[in-house]
């Protein structure tokens, strides 16, 4: 495909041109380019299967996983077109856009195989995780309450208190994990928070933070689902105050 762009029509290059170009490189070529590469490089087949990948890559673009490469950005990849085309464009202009891509984009091309094999471990990660929720799920489904509810606090640490208000202290907690839950080779269960409530299996939990996307609140989330509520940190005195005045109450009546 060539393109021609005579001279009085040459003031259009930065306002049309560069940015339609831009997205067509970004938006289509991009997402051709790591189709071909999951398929002929890493021998993915099924449809579905790619195309959860790709939406991995465009998650990874966006900045919306965590711990990923900082030069893997909408913004990154963008710039290095819009550098590319500055140098490459003139004017009066006839421009080879076959050309272009076969010899001016060999770097982007890397960093977007960069990006597809990113994105094929962060698909991968996401696949056992899932699994993983899916297995601690098995598990609260399966297991009968040992108190109401438990109230979790998060600030740096967790600490636990029963459904009296009363703190539960590691010694307490320790006594109520299931053993067998930690004899399961096939999956890692957290000793000091996830199996003390998968032993308990409270009906509610009340979960006081600040930090809601942090990784063991997600975790919680996602596992224990409709049973945790989320307050704030100052929602605890509060409430545990009023569990113990309750508790105070009905001591005074059945004496």
């Amino acid at each position: 495909m060539v393109i021609h762009i005579p001279v009085r029509e040459s003031n259009y290059i930065e306002k049309i041109l560069l940015p339609v170009m831009v997205y067509f490189i970004v938006n289509v070529k991009q997402n051709e380019w790591i189709y071909t590469i999951l398929k002929e490089k890493f021998f993915y087949e099924e449809q579905e299967e790619c195309h959860q990948i790709l939406h991995m890559a465009h998650e990874i673009l966006k900045g919306r996983r965590k711990g990923v490469a900082q030069d893997l950005t909408r913004n990154a990849f963008e710039s290095y077109i819009k550098s590319s085309l500055n140098n490459w464009l003139c004017d009066p202009l006839s421009f080879s856009f076959s050309s272009y891509i076969r010899f001016r984009l060999r770097t982007y091309r890397e960093m977007v195989a960069k990006l597809a094999e990113v994105a094929i471990d962060e698909y991968k990660m996401e696949q056992e995780y899932q699994m993983f929720i899916e297995t601690l799920r098995q598990q609260v489904s399966s297991r009968k309450s040992r108190l109401s509810c438990v109230h979790l606090i998060f600030d740096e640490s967790f600490i636990f208190y029963d459904d009296k208000g009363r703190r539960l202290k590691q010694e307490k907690l320790v006594q109520y994990i299931d053993e067998e839950l930690l004899k399961q080779n096939d999956v890692y269960i957290d000793t000091k928070v996830i199996a003390p409530l998968l032993s308990i299996s409270p009906k509610k939990i009340y979960l006081y933070t600040k930090e809601q996307d942090h990784n063991m609140i997600i975790t919680l989330r996602n596992v224990f689902q409709e049973r945790v509520q989320l307050h704030g940190l100052h929602d605890f005195e509060r409430n545990v105050k009023n569990l113990k005045n309750k508790g105070n109450a009905l001591d005074f009546l059945s004496f």
